[in-house]
């Protein structure tokens, strides 16, 4: 039963007992890409930016705060969705969310100016955060703790790449048709994200059954109340209670993403792991204003299809995060005998010096316009680095606290979403002002030096930390 993904310790109608392995897998492919196409939305501009600015009078370099406006409404939705999801089902949210993409992507395709496409950006973040922070909760209804991980970082990888993928796509439309298309294009996968969340992906949120109380009859006509037991580990899929029949415990559930900041374990790991995200999307906003002027003057097709290489380092890295991650927990737990978060920080020392390496080379391909194959492969290996820390960080922030997974992946996407941002008010200004040389090394520096300071110390006493703040004991 082990080796067929199921548990034998939870009842028959668990998710993780109760839904094929076929289908357990058709399930991630559809949270995967949910999770790559707000993604996509938000890089869908990376390579418009001239006739976008022209359609908005305003200098094209203007447009990638956009992708900032987008991020920051992706940093605040979850506190509104969260709630949602632990009390009307996974499935409600999905839905909704869904739906209500459809319209946003109208809003964009039709906007007429600057600030009114910016709001729909932040609209547009907002509604879409659900696929961010919701997903990562159903891979913990529907999988094992041994293969986590691994799934982890299939959903990871897709939202790792969906950056790099979106300019393909975007150059081959604007290359000869208006950039108002690029949103009509993410209408019609908007719909196809609705289509497969309502076909495919079940309720798993998991309630436990509470015991029942029964009046029993002790002498004629005196009766007392009695509490029944249910079995060990049953419950059901579905609604766990309507939240306006629970106001004031609804409204805890709004608090309960801020409160888990307090906890170091979750807080510290997502910080840092956000400045490696905004290094990534910086790297996207730098190269397309890079490559579109002399000496390289790449037209806007071969632009789009330069972030490939960004994509490949992102699928590649797979491999070295949530599957090395999982190995490293297994081994571990063999030679002591137990199970712990931490073990899986072992995968990512040897991927952090290839952060300054390849930052740092993508620095001085720009200051000294090397050949444009130079800063895709560093750029590259970077996307490599961080698919790889994607699927370390994101499961470890997911089990350490896993009965409320969806608060810490809240705080994870929080400082993610925060640092991109802010990241891309300055990336380009940055480079420009100190040297591309100086601010890619001080990123290196940065991502390397914090990373394995934070690494060494969670290894060492993490667990330590975790038990200090009576967070929940990992099984």
């Amino acid at each position: 039963m082990e080796q067929a993904g199921r548990n034998p310790d939870l009842p028959p109608n668990h998710p993780i007992n109760a839904l094929s392995n076929a289908h357990k897998m058709a399930i991630l492919a559809t949270l995967s890409f949910s999770g790559c196409l707000m993604n996509f939305i938000i890089a869908i501009v990376l390579v418009a930016f001239p006739p976008m600015g022209a359609a908005f009078d305003v200098s094209p370099s203007r447009i990638p705060s956009t992708i900032g406006y987008q991020l920051l409404g992706m940093a605040v939705g979850p506190v509104f969705w969260n709630p949602l999801s632990r009390t009307l089902g996974r499935r409600p949210v999905y839905l909704i969310g869904s739906v209500l993409s459809l319209p946003c992507c109208v809003w964009l395709a039709l906007s007429n100016s600057f600030p009114v496409f910016a709001v729909g950006r932040t609209v547009m973040g907002l509604i879409g955060s659900f696929s961010q922070t919701v997903p990562p909760a159903t891979v913990a209804d529907i999988f094992r703790p041994e293969i986590r991980g691994h799934k982890m970082s299939t959903y990871g990888v897709a939202v790792v790449i969906s950056p790099c993928v979106a300019p393909v796509f975007s150059g081959l439309i604007v290359d000869k048709h208006s950039w108002r298309n690029l949103f009509w294009f993410c209408l019609a996968l908007c719909g196809l994200q609705l289509i497969l969340y309502f076909f495919i992906v079940p309720e798993t949120l998991w309630v436990e059954a509470e015991s029942k109380v029964e009046e029993i009859e002790l002498d004629k006509g005196v009766y007392a109340q009695t509490e029944v037991a249910t079995p060990y580990g049953a419950g059901r899929t579905g609604v766990a209670w309507y939240p306006w029949a629970r106001p004031r415990e609804y409204l805890g559930l709004l608090w309960s993403p801020i409160a888990m900041l307090r906890f170091a374990a979750i807080t510290l790991p997502s910080f840092y792991y956000g400045s490696l995200f905004a290094w990534s999307v910086g790297l996207t906003v730098v190269m397309p204003q890079t490559f579109e002027n002399p000496p390289y003057s790449f037209g806007t097709v071969p632009l789009g299809c330069a972030f490939l290489a960004f994509g490949v380092g992102g699928v590649l890295g797979k491999w070295s995060g949530g599957l090395a991650g999982d190995k490293a927990v297994a081994y571990v737990e063999r030679r002591r005998g137990s199970r712990q978060p931490e073990h899986r920080l072992w995968a990512l020392l040897p991927v952090l010096p290839l952060m300054l390496v390849a930052l740092l080379l993508v620095g001085l391909s720009i200051d000294h316009a090397w050949h444009w194959a130079v800063l895709l492969v560093f750029g590259g290996l970077y996307f490599f680095t961080l698919s790889a820390a994607t699927g370390v960080f994101q499961t470890y922030v997911l089990e350490s606290y896993l009965e409320k997974s969806m608060d810490t992946q809240a705080v994870f996407q929080f400082w993610k979403m925060m640092w991109g941002f802010a990241v891309s008010f300055f990336a380009m200004q940055w480079g420009q002002a100190s040297g591309f040389t100086n601010a890619y090394a001080v990123q290196g520096a940065l991502a390397c030096g914090v990373g394995l300071v934070l690494t060494v110390m969670l290894l060492w006493k993490g667990e330590a930390i975790r038990m200090a703040q009576r967070m929940p004991v990992f099984e």
